[in-house]
């Protein structure tokens, strides 16, 4: 069974996604109400639903990758392609049009000599944190679900890894994009400064206040914990305020705040 999650903001985008997949009769779409961030779990219908499919679409506002009805699902054989946060134009160009096979082989290549023991990142920018990954695997994001179990987010291709719990020390500047309702691509740069794994401080100018409050308005002291350090491999992609697009831009960093129980970690939110 071919089964499609959405909600009501992304409502459009699953009924073109229903319309692709006409010739498949097998198919199921069900309606939740907008989560209200990334990682909250959908209703226990949804879930359930999810536990009997084949291949899901998460076509929703928020991403449903870091949920336990996601996994729960692929360990049950399903295929998941995650499609938060997306919009029609990203049908007609842009980083779905890469060669997702190819750019999968440098993703492998790249994962094989990312895993280690400390991870020190630096960047014109300003950026230079450093933090363990020992014993951390690195998440390799195809951005396709071809086999049983199998879970991706395209057009995102990425590697991505998770910093030991309360290791990372440093700074984090963002030149690029926070994509979150409330953000966009920057028009100057945020700077993050962490201790002990969490962030302490943020700085910059209105947008960074607005990240300020919108963390602090989610009321979960889980958000301010590095989870992810992702590079980006989609060579088609471009900074669009398109999550899953803006992660997977060639020659871009990100990182993730949060759960980190995809990632091998223990941080639960």
């Amino acid at each position: 069974m071919v089964l499609f999650v959405t909600d009501d903001t992304s409502r459009k985008i699953a009924d073109v996604m229903w319309d692709a997949a006409r010739e498949f009769p097998n198919r199921s779409l069900v309606m939740m109400s907008d989560r209200s961030m990334h990682g909250e779990e959908p209703p226990l219908s949804v879930s359930g639903a999810m536990t009997k499919a084949d291949v899901i679409f998460g076509v929703t506002k928020f991403s449903l990758f870091h949920t336990n009805a996601r996994r729960e699902a692929v360990k049950n054989g399903a295929r998941f392609a995650n499609m938060a946060d997306y919009s029609l134009d990203m049908f007609e160009s842009g980083g779905l049009f890469v060669d997702f096979i190819e750019q999968g082989k440098l993703c492998d290549r790249l994962s094989d000599v990312l895993e280690g023991k400390v991870a020190h990142v630096t960047t014109k920018a300003g950026t230079d944190i450093k933090f363990s990954v020992e014993g951390r695997s690195a998440l390799r994001q195809y951005g396709h679900s071809l086999n049983p179990g199998a879970s991706s987010s395209p057009p995102d291709i990425e590697t991505a890894l998770g910093p030991i719990e309360g290791t990372a020390e440093g700074k984090v500047v963002i030149n690029g994009c926070i994509p979150h309702p409330a953000l966009d691509v920057l028009s100057a740069p945020i700077t993050l400064i962490l201790e002990v794994g969490r962030i302490v401080a943020i700085n910059g100018n209105n947008e960074a206040d607005i990240l300020r409050s919108t963390l602090a308005d989610m009321m979960d002291d889980c958000v301010y914990s590095i989870a992810e350090m992702g590079i980006g491999l989609n060579n088609n992609a471009t900074l669009r305020n398109r999550m899953l697009e803006d992660e997977g831009v060639m020659g871009t960093m990100h990182f993730g705040f949060g759960s980190n129980i995809s990632f091998g970690g223990t941080t639960w939110n």
